[in-house]
């Protein structure tokens, strides 16, 4: 039999930083909100990107990873409900029922379900034993696998892919990278600059293979065996791995939302405060599928920024305090000692222009509208260069492009200048 728990005036389901951010932000909006806060997992929440990066190097700092401990919380008189996860939604009662059957009265409800890992079809056995990197617990057993002198198989060339490849090869593992696209980071980045990170990698010993469908074979062994095609020409291969991962992309956890009807569409669909379809529903972080600022677009990002930034747009709101998440698209990535840094979204018809010192990998590609406006930014190990670049995109102005390319012209100047588009 079921049993009801304490009301709460704000109820956030999902303990990931979007929730915190949520959290956080709503007590600051309204001091005197009850606010609970439920995850599934047993930690307290915790930053992500180190998992792939620092703290997957050294499982000491995985603890670090967390930013408020229960004090905080409890000062802030946040309830936080680690280890439970939440089973259904039922907007018009305004109740949410966990895995254990008990229930949670709401008022106003944020949904920061998250994304988990896209998985590959494998056979059972060896299932159980391949790597996906999402959570601290992953992180902890990924990271106790990479061992020096091991060989890593790493299924896919995306941030995630590439950032786990350049820890281990730190680490001292010898890594393979297979991609299907024909090349890296294809999602993100045009093919020319996702050269210049492939060379890197590269340089660094790792072994890429692009255009390539794979499959992992069963077996008993403690090793991976997997099977490569290259889409191209039909040509075979196997090769053997001690630790394999994969990392082929995310699934937004819409369900919750999507079985009690609310509008998805490749996320939970929100307006700019984040608010459903459904009265008093919020979302917020990696989930949603949102306005993005400067464009007539909707999309869901998958960025640190959307957890912290989008997600605190909608606890404010939540709380009575309307505030709008307007901010460019950006992402950041590190890999060996190249710091990447996005800004902005290019249409395919965009130009691309560099700033910089492009050889010694210290520079800025900016995507050029027909208009003369900026529609994004690149950087590697030039990040002053995306402030420029983001008050540049957020005026929406075209500038002189031979200024804009010119590094000894100062951003002051770039800003000062009129394009003729």
């Amino acid at each position: 039999m079921s049993s009801t728990l304490a009301h709460s005036d704000i109820l956030i389901i999902g303990g990931g930083e979007a929730g915190r951010c949520a959290a956080e932000a709503a007590r600051v909006a309204n001091p005197e909100m009850t606010i609970t806060l439920v995850g599934e997992e047993p930690w307290l929440p915790y930053n992500r990107p180190p998992l792939s990066k620092s703290a997957l190097a050294d499982p000491a700092l995985l603890p670090k990873c967390q930013k408020r401990d229960h004090a905080f919380y409890d000062s802030h008189r946040i309830a936080v409900l680690c280890g439970r996860r939440a089973e259904r939604i039922e907007p018009h009662e305004r109740v949410a029922q966990l895995a254990d059957g008990k229930l949670l009265p709401w008022h106003r409800l944020i949904l920061a379900t998250g994304s988990r890992p896209r998985h590959l079809p494998l056979p059972p056995a060896t299932a159980k034993r391949v790597h996906y990197l999402r959570t601290r617990d992953d992180a902890a057993r990924l990271g106790s696998a990479l061992e020096a002198g091991g060989s890593v198989g790493v299924i896919g060339a995306g941030f995630i892919g590439l950032e786990v490849a350049a820890t281990a090869r730190r680490l001292g593992c010898a890594v393979t990278v297979f991609e299907r696209a024909p090349a890296v980071l294809a999602r993100v980045l045009p093919a020319n600059l996702a050269s210049d990170i492939e060379t890197a990698h590269a340089e660094q010993g790792v072994t890429i293979h692009k255009g390539v469908d794979v499959s992992v074979e069963e077996t008993t062994a403690p090793s991976f065996a997997l099977s490569a095609t290259e889409l191209a020409s039909g040509r075979q291969w196997t090769e053997r791995f001690d630790t394999l991962l994969i990392a082929i992309g995310v699934v937004p956890n819409v369900e919750l939302a999507a079985e009690a009807g609310i509008a998805t569409q490749d996320g939970i669909v929100v307006d700019a405060s984040g608010r459903t379809s459904a009265a008093d529903v919020f979302a917020a972080g990696e989930v949603t599928n949102h306005p993005v600022a400067g464009s007539d677009r909707r999309a869901r990002y998958e960025s640190w920024q959307v957890a912290q930034s989008q997600a605190a747009a909608v606890g404010s709101t939540a709380a009575g305090v309307v505030r709008e998440y307007a901010e460019l698209p950006w992402f950041w990535s590190d890999q060996y000692d190249l710091n990447i840094q996005m800004l902005g979204h290019a249409t395919g018809e965009a130009t691309w222009v560099f700033r910089g010192d492009r050889s010694g990998r210290a520079f800025t590609a900016f995507a050029v509208a027909s208009s003369g406006m900026i529609e994004a930014a690149v950087s590697i190990n030039a990040g002053r260069d995306i402030a420029g670049a983001r008050r540049l995109m957020s005026r929406r102005l075209s500038v002189d492009l031979a200024k804009l390319v010119d590094p000894r012209c100062s951003w002051n100047t770039v800003l000062a200048s009129k394009g003729t588009g």
